[in-house]
């Protein structure tokens, strides 16, 4: 994965609406490019919630951003997405608490070739946390969702889109031999097949929820220093990041124009990316799947057309969510409903 350049772009505050009233749940917020975006939302008067693993990285950020803007109104959600299902849920049923609206999730949390290989209940720890966590997330929240009027949902994909495959055999990643690029690149690509075919369900039922995908570049943030650099190009991916990538504020751009911007509502779905430019292709020498993608760190904002043709094929996005929730059902004790296409409108929070 190569960026021509480096830009070390901060958030422009001036460039995002005042944001009163809104509800934003962060995951994975307590650094990178979840805490720039949990750090902008908050300096715009947005109540944000951010789900940690770890309280002590928590409270640095949560301190951090109110000395930075005294006003914010941040609030921690615990939750780790390796202790499998149960751990999602109760994060959810605590959200759902409190009672509110929720006008955006954003699924940040992400890893890469982590030093963990395996998650509860066996499945691949990058697929536990990248997608299954999300897809699990986002459907235990979509009643919220639905409720509230022209919200959002932001999944945070990647350019290595093109790279992703598969294994319809093994889904969850139980029979991955390790936890290493090839299942990040795997993940991003159902990622992004998930934000297609959700939207499609949404708008056949009349839901004005919009679902997008959105990508930050090459970033400097912890997802490669922290990969277990023993594991195929995970350490050529953390030089990378290092020598060449942007600032996590850089990156942060796309995620808060598409969970800002007024002017997207009605234009999520799997057609577009938002983010810098990129290309790729697949290229699997010696059996492993390699990161050849390109990215130019510029134009945060743009939206580009997906490559990888898994993104853009119908039945394989609708196959792919029925076997994803038999999946999630099958294993966690509390179970989430599909989003069925003959479902009726609902009442929705103004």
């Amino acid at each position: 994965m190569i960026s021509l350049w480096q830009t070390c772009r901060a958030v422009n505050l001036d460039s995002l609406p005042n944001l009163t009233d809104k509800v934003y749940l962060v995951t994975g917020g307590t650094s990178g490019l979840g805490y720039e975006t949990a750090k902008a939302l908050a300096a715009k008067d947005a109540r944000v919630f951010l789900t940690y693993r770890n309280l002590d990285r928590y409270q640095h950020a949560s301190e951090s951003i109110r000395d930075q803007h005294p006003k914010a109104k941040i609030e921690g959600l615990h939750t780790d997405y390796l202790d499998g299902f149960s751990s999602i849920a109760k994060c959810a049923a605590e959200f759902q608490q409190h009672d509110l609206p929720l006008h955006c999730l954003i699924n940040n949390i992400g890893v890469e070739s982590p030093e963990d290989d395996e998650a509860e209940h066996g499945f691949d720890a990058t697929q536990a946390i990248n997608y299954l966590g999300a897809f699990y997330m986002t459907h235990l929240l979509l009643q919220q969702l639905n409720q509230t009027r022209n919200s959002r949902i932001l999944n945070l994909t990647s350019l290595v889109e093109p790279t992703g495959s598969i294994d319809w055999d093994d889904l969850g990643g139980r029979q991955a031999h390790c936890s290493n690029y090839e299942m990040y690149a795997n993940s991003k690509v159902k990622l992004f097949m998930l934000t297609a075919e959700l939207q499609r369900r949404l708008h056949a039922t009349g839901s004005t929820t919009d679902v997008f995908s959105v990508h930050p570049g090459v970033a400097q943030t912890d997802i490669f220093p922290k990969s277990d650099k023993g594991k195929l190009g995970a350490g050529v991916l953390a030089a990378g990041a290092v020598a060449v990538g942007q600032s996590p504020g850089g990156g942060a751009q796309s995620v808060l124009k598409v969970a800002t911007d007024s002017s997207l509502t009605g234009k999520g779905g799997g057609d577009r990316h938002w983010g810098p430019w990129y290309t790729g292709a697949p290229h699997r020498p010696f059996g492993q799947t390699w990161p050849l993608c390109f990215t130019v760190n510029h134009d945060n904002q743009g939206w580009r057309k997906p490559i990888n043709p898994l993104i853009s094929d119908l039945h394989a996005c609708e196959r792919l969510y029925n076997e994803t929730l038999q999946l999630i059902n099958d294993t966690a004790e509390v179970k989430i409903a599909g989003v069925d296409c003959s479902n009726s409108r609902t009442a929705r929070h103004a």
